[in-house]
């Protein structure tokens, strides 16, 4: 017989860690962590690398809010670009803060509603996107490799 004490402990008494090994993200966010400390040590890198910060969080967000009309996850978009610039600026943290405090607000709040009510919103919001995606294909034009379709001289795009 094995005197081992593991053997003896109840089962499952380790973490993950120690079942798992390491997560292999682990080591690449430490490594991250240490080297944003060097930089952020320097006053001179500290500055420019906030300026990055910000100058890529900007233009993710502007992409998403130019992309929030159009079918697709702008809002998404715009969001990830305020997780990124509020790794720096804590402006951006409260308005993160706020984002997620009317998400959840408006979650609950179509969740209450009966299923006809959450129904007419989805084809609401439905419309609008195809309102949307139709004035844009006015204003620029169908592709060249679009079909011609009889629906799309129905909808005056052809």
């Amino acid at each position: 017989m094995n005197d081992d004490p593991q053997d003896k402990r109840p089962k499952g008494w380790l973490s993950r860690h120690h079942k798992q090994g390491v997560r292999p993200w682990r080591k690449t966010r430490l490594s991250f962590l240490r080297w944003r400390g060097n930089v952020m040590a320097n006053p001179h890198a500290a500055r420019l690398y906030r300026i990055v910060v910000g100058a890529v969080g900007t233009l993710i967000v502007l992409i998403g809010l130019l992309l929030v009309p159009l079918p697709g996850p702008g809002w998404l978009i715009v969001i990830i670009g305020l997780f990124v610039i509020s790794s720096e600026f804590h402006w951006a943290q409260r308005i993160l803060r706020f984002v997620r405090v009317h998400v959840e607000r408006w979650t609950h709040w179509i969740m209450a509603r009966p299923l006809w009510v959450r129904w007419t919103v989805g084809a609401v919001t439905a419309a609008f996107v195809a309102l949307v995606v139709w004035t844009a294909f006015r204003i620029i034009g169908l592709p060249d490799w679009v079909p011609e379709l009889e629906v799309l001289k129905y909808l005056e795009l052809q």
